[in-house]
């Protein structure tokens, strides 16, 4: 063992002897099949380390490993220590152990054991989930390092803004300083093997003695999250152990995933590093601003059979050279070490762009650490089964081909277990841990260097700051986006007396972000206009925009006089140091709120249900459409007070009504079509209904199917469900795995949860097609997000609106749009020229007949009619804005220019509402939501309102 553990710290002579271990020479092609046998490794040493081996526990690793050429010399066999349990002595299991599948407190648990255990471990909670589950870290360090955590926390917290630590002082710190490095699992849930495989990185890291763990632990402080998104992780748990277990054909079995994950949140919990929206989120960012971890790992589970990020580019262009040297640097390194061990599959680059800043990892992106990801290939079970790889491409290029970032690729077929996916991630996360603790010094010092030069980017290069007016379209939006940046942990002032600087004026009172701050890149991204490179060789893998600005519908100015950093400012702790409740007089007949499109005006209605409500349907001298007027005689006071305070609308009064035409705003009854096949966007729904105060029921499919909705319901919403078609939601999931229940059981406490069914496959069937016609026509509001309208379209309920898949890619940017039919209610608040957050969503179409349907537009571009009625057409007085106004078009800009963004149609005595893209997108397009609220307010007023044009 000694000879073993020698080579083990030299990369040379540690690919000489992977070299000779029989089938794991480099690049070796294969095709295994169902009929391999376990794997004949090296015999099992009786010691490693100076530690005896679990020889029970080695001879499992050995049992679940498919071949030998997926094991490697660090996970082929199990010490067993004398006093810190392994996952075997704690669980009666191995990591990987096939049918096997671990639930959070039973992680939890474990990890608490080790730090029981041992004085290298202590576990830190980071805070509690939405259903009250704990999150939690395990701090694995030598004792010396983990007795004296807080001294080298402080000590990074100081190199994390150079303004108090002058490069001397900076200088003594790096030299006793230690990298932190963060470790993340399980963030989406039917990834199931990076928590299992968290368990015994826990243990070696805390217990193995061999030379590469004993440096790691001397040089290294090593966070470990097993399950970031706890709820998730034990309903996806209990759905494997339920209906997954024993299903070994990868390509015919039940669903791998429960039908929800977090409580509202699905595969999107890692896109909310913007909108801070989930406790998950908010939690992993409390943690890091305490501990400001140099690296963060965030383990996933996806692409044969590992990758490790750097991304392809175009790269967000705030983070730092430095940065991006380190994914290359780290990446490469882990590809060449494991490798040059024998595995197979190992590669980088060609995954991911590295351009959206919204993911979990990139909230040490974007505050000068370095945040990565690995990708391990997995089954969404711990069964073992053939796979077949022929078909996976790339960056365009197919996984089982051989190329420049990918020199030894995976196999076209492969017998794939859980164990092979712990042997695969754990070595990449020691071999990775392994370069920190070599590199220690560097990586903390390069942390203190981006910190300084992202200040001095704020001192250097304009726009110097951001300003944001007091005075405000939305103020309430305006507190809750200031609140935002706080949280960010970006540092907030308030003009403590008026200037000007070039063009941009500020006054006395408004928000000042001054870019010359630790954070000021991520500032400067969160609010410029982003432009993706139209001629990127690599598609963009998520949102390419997220300008706040715009999404939340804020005035902002970027200011780019270098003198506005020497202007006198305050502190702001908060968004209400800027933004406060205005008083509001007494002994009013009519409370009078102006529809400026405020996102607080849900909130207003549905908080108030008994108050009555009335809106102007036209201009009058004194007062704009849409205007509401509240009889105050009919308002709960103490509602109406605390609905004030969250939302911050002004509120004028008036003893009388004007005399312009009135509509009545009655409170519908709301239901929420709920798909099992698909339930993020739903989710995403639910939530900013949530928050708005707006009451709604689900309707699952039974109920859709069983009619007489109009009884119950007088607006029906569906939600953007992606890119499914109206053939996929009639079948639903496949019927021959019913009955496919989703209840809470003794087994299952945390299925049943949002909606309950003891068979969640089938479909709505032509019967809830039926339903839903008979609801429209009997006086029934039908309003579809995005593809939601595939219901009303595609099922011939609407004749004369068509929808489909154009050749379009605006993978989430902001478009600018033109209102159409200014009288309809539902563009009140909004001007001629205004814009929406879209992503790619079908287009609806209408004929040359059929243009007064369209309500709104994307972009400029004349609507498609006769001759003689383009001669009608209204002349706008305004300058057309550009059809792009952030993030890109990359294919199809003539196509959505004109193309109908908001359209509405009666149909028998009901009405049919579509949008063109999805305005409840992640909660992060919050200047579209009020299109939302008026379509809910005035769900039965289109037609009095002069607005609505039947067909």
């Amino acid at each position: 063992m000694k000879a073993i553990r020698g080579f083990i710290g030299s990369f040379v002579l540690f690919s000489l002897f992977t070299s000779v271990l029989p089938g794991i020479g480099v690049g070796q092609a294969r095709t295994n099949t169902e009929d391999d046998k376990t794997v004949n490794a090296p015999e099992i040493p009786s010691t490693l380390g100076g530690l005896p081996v679990d020889r029970t526990s080695s001879e499992a690793i050995r049992e679940f490993t498919t071949e030998e050429r997926f094991l490697t010399p660090l996970v082929s066999a199990l010490p067993d220590h004398p006093t810190i349990p392994s996952p075997r002595d704690h669980l009666g299991y191995i990591a990987g152990t096939p049918g096997e599948m671990t639930n959070v407190a039973e992680i939890h648990s474990y990890y608490r054991a080790i730090a029981a255990a041992t004085d290298r471990a202590k576990v830190v909670s980071l805070g509690k989930s939405y259903e009250g589950r704990e999150m939690i870290a395990i701090v694995i360090a030598d004792p010396e390092t983990l007795q004296n955590l807080d001294s080298y926390v402080a000590k990074l917290n100081k190199l994390a803004d150079p303004r108090s630590t002058d490069s001397a002082a900076a200088r003594s710190i790096i030299e006793s300083a230690k990298p932190i490095y963060w470790i993340t699992a399980g963030l989406h849930s039917t990834e199931f093997g990076p928590p299992e495989t968290a368990l015994e990185i826990a243990y070696r890291l805390a217990a193995e003695e061999r030379e590469i763990f004993k440096n790691i632990r001397q040089n290294v402080i090593t966070m470990i999250t097993p399950v970031l998104e706890v709820d998730g992780r034990n309903r996806s748990t209990e759905w494997f152990l339920r209906h997954g277990k024993g299903h070994k054909n990868a390509y015919d079995r039940p669903r791998t995933s429960p039908p929800f994950w977090g409580h509202y949140t699905f595969h999107d919990n890692n896109r909310d590093g913007i909108g801070l929206t989930q406790p998950l989120t908010k939690n992993f960012l409390k943690g890091f601003l305490k501990f400001k971890p140099t690296l963060s790992l965030d383990l996933h589970e996806s692409v044969p059979y590992l990758y490790v990020a750097t991304g392809t580019g175009p790269y967000n262009e705030m983070v730092s050279p430095t940065t991006i040297s380190e994914w290359g640097s780290i990446a490469n390194y882990e590809v060449s070490r494991l490798t040059g061990m024998g595995l197979p599959g190992v590669w980088t680059w060609g995954f991911y762009t590295g351009w959206f800043p919204g993911y979990i990892l990139w909230m040490t992106n974007n505050r000068n650490s370095n945040g990565r990801f690995y990708e391990t290939f997995g089954n969404g079970s711990s069964e073992t089964m053939m796979r077949d790889l022929g078909d996976s491409r790339y960056a365009g290029d197919k996984v089982v081909d051989r190329t420049w970032y990918r020199p030894s690729p995976p196999d076209e077929q492969v017998k794939w277990s859980m164990r092979n996916n712990t042997n695969y991630m754990s070595s990449g996360v020691y071999v990775s841990l392994e370069y920190a603790a070599r590199n220690g010094r560097n990586l903390v010092e390069n942390f203190y260097r981006k910190s300084s030069e992202a200040i001095k980017k704020g001192i250097e290069k304009a726009p110097y700051a951001i300003a944001v007016p007091q005075k405000q379209r939305d103020r309430g939006a305006a507190r809750e986006m200031i609140d935002l940046i706080v949280e960010q942990g970006i540092e907030v002032s308030i003009a403590a007396k008026d200037g000007k600087f070039g063009e941009v004026e500020i006054k006395k009172g408004d928000a000042v972000i001054k870019l010359n701050q630790p954070y000021g890149p991520f500032a400067k991204n969160l609010f410029e206009k982003q432009k993706f490179p139209e001629n990127a060789k690599v598609p963009p893998y998520d949102d390419i925009a997220w300008t706040l600005g715009l999404t939340r519908g804020v005035k902002t100015k970027m200011i780019k006089e270098k003198k506005i950093l020497e202007h006198p400012v305050t502190n702001a702790a908060s968004g209400k140091d800027i933004y406060q409740q205005r008083k509001m007089g007494k002994g009013l007949r009519y409370y009078v709120i102006e529809h400026r499109a405020q996102e607080g005006l849900g909130e207003l209605r549905f908080a108030l249900p008994k108050a009555k409500m009335m809106a102007l349907a036209e201009d009058t001298e004194d007062h704009k459409k849409g205007t509401i007027f509240v009889e105050s005689s009919t308002v709960d006071q103490n509602a109406f007070a605390a609905v004030l305070e969250r939302t911050l609308l002004d509120v004028d009064g008036a003893s009388s009504l004007p005399k312009g035409k009135m509509i009545e705003l009655d409170v519908p009854r709301i239901g929420l079509m709920h798909s099992w096949i698909s339930t993020q966007n739903s989710g995403w729904v639910r939530y900013t209904l949530d928050q708005s105060k707006v009451p709604y029921s689900i309707i699952e499919k039974s109920e859709l199917r069983a009619g007489n909705l109009n009884s119950k319901y007088d607006v029906i919403l569906a939600p953007h469900f992606g890119r499914s078609s109206l053939k996929s939601y009639i079948n639903g999931i496949d019927k021959k795995w019913s009955p496919l229940a989703y209840t809470k059981t003794e087994k299952t406490p945390s299925h049943g949860r949002i909606v309950s069914s003891e068979d969640i496959t089938g479909g709505y069937g032509f019967e809830g097609l039926k339903s839903l016609s008979e609801f429209i026509n009997g006086g029934g509001t039908f309003i579809g997000l995005a593809s939601g309208g595939v219901f009303a379209v595609d099922s011939g309920i609407v004749n004369n609106i068509s929808m489909g898949n154009a050749p379009i890619n605006t993978p989430g940017s902001v478009i600018s749009m033109k209102v159409n039919n200014s009288s309809s209610p539902l563009t009140f608040g909004y001007k001629e020229f205004t814009h929406a957050f879209r992503g790619n969503t079908p287009i609806y179409r209408v004929g040359k007949d059929d243009h007064e349907l369209v309500v709104a537009q994307f972009g400029s571009k004349p609507l498609r009619k006769r001759p003689w009625d383009k001669k009608k057409a209204k002349k706008t007085t305004e300058k057309a804005p550009p059809l792009v106004l952030s993030g890109g078009i990359l294919r199809g800009k003539g196509t959505l220019n004109g193309a109908p963004a908001i359209l509405e149609t009666s149909v028998g005595d009901g009405q049919v509402i579509l949008f063109g893209w999805n305005p409840l997108h992640r909660h992060l397009n919050h200047h579209d939501h009020a299109f939302v609220y008026n379509a809910l307010m005035f769900w039965n007023d289109l037609k009095e309102a002069g607005g609505m044009k039947t067909p």
